[in-house]
């Protein structure tokens, strides 16, 4: 795990362990995001980054089970251009 990752990682696992039973919402950049869903989801790669640049905001749900994230939720959004220009892998 890197560095970035590992950081992003203990600050989830504490708020899951301070908010048990509770929903928690957290807002975050989309290197902070992609790190801790790649954490839980190792198909979530380079690519899977790189199509959410263009969606932002980027607004997914992820449920847990103790430290366990057994459902992830794309929930909205919204197509842009990346610093207004057209992507070519699209």
């Amino acid at each position: 795990m890197h560095m970035v990752q590992e950081r992003n990682i203990t600050a989830v696992f504490d708020i899951l362990k301070n908010n048990q039973e509770k929903t928690v919402v957290i807002g975050t950049h989309g290197t902070a995001l992609s790190s801790i869903i790649n954490f839980f989801d190792s198909t979530f790669d380079c690519k899977a980054f790189l199509r959410i640049i263009d969606w932002m905001p980027y607004i997914i749900e992820l449920d847990f089970k103790g430290q366990h994230c057994f459902s992830k939720i794309e929930h909205l959004h919204i197509m842009k251009e990346f610093m207004g220009k057209a992507r070519a892998d699209k």
